[in-house]
């Protein structure tokens, strides 16, 4: 019942529209990119290349297949849902992105980087250690089920083959540790404050 009233909170329903709308951005590209052979993905993020730099936030939306998107639409779909409960989606979301792509753009290996693996691992890592930062049994329970349904995830941190953006899990892993860390005082008083409301 509590999850129930938690998602019918404005703020928690806005989140979760945030979320499939960029879910639908990321359908909507393929479908395009389909039609004209994959030619958007030249928006996709090169790293240190000045004219590439945009790709810092389109890499998350562009994929180059079905298959692939395939591959992250569910987990983004799962975790992302876990983020909206857990309050401040759309912070959280904007800095894993930006705090990836940053850092593939930085530091990654030549090459094209795509697709919302990195997003997918941000959550992953936002939702695991938010139980460390804030040891809260609501925060405990979601991790607990993160790694229950998606423990799994940690192999993509350790997928180093030259096809797979390793560097975008590994920072997409990074900056949603960084996310729970800065976020963590904001979205404690702002459930705080939802419980006095009630």
């Amino acid at each position: 019942m509590n999850l129930l009233r938690r998602l019918a909170k404005k703020n928690a329903a806005n989140d979760f529209k945030l979320l499939l709308f960029i879910i639908a951005i990321m359908w909507g590209l393929e479908i395009v990119n389909m039609i004209f052979d994959h030619s958007l993905n030249h928006l996709a993020l090169v790293p240190r290349q000045p004219s590439k730099f945009f790709g810092i936030l389109a890499m998350h939306f562009l994929h180059w297949n079905i298959p692939h998107l395939l591959s992250n639409t569910l987990p983004l779909a799962i975790l992302g849902f876990l983020v909206c409960v857990n309050g401040k989606a759309k912070q959280i979301t904007v800095s894993i992105m930006l705090i990836t792509g940053l850092s593939v753009w930085l530091f990654a290996r030549d090459g094209v980087h795509a697709g919302a693996s990195g997003l997918v691992l941000g959550y992953w890592g936002y939702l695991l250690s938010g139980a460390f930062f804030e040891r809260s049994f609501r925060n405990i329970l979601i991790a607990m089920v993160t790694f229950l349904v998606y423990g799994g995830v940690v192999i993509s941190l350790l997928d180093f083959r030259d096809s797979t953006s390793f560097e975008g899990h590994i920072f997409g892993f990074m900056a949603g540790v960084f996310s729970a860390w800065f976020w963590r005082n904001d979205i404690k008083a702002n459930r705080h404050k939802n419980l006095r409301s009630r």
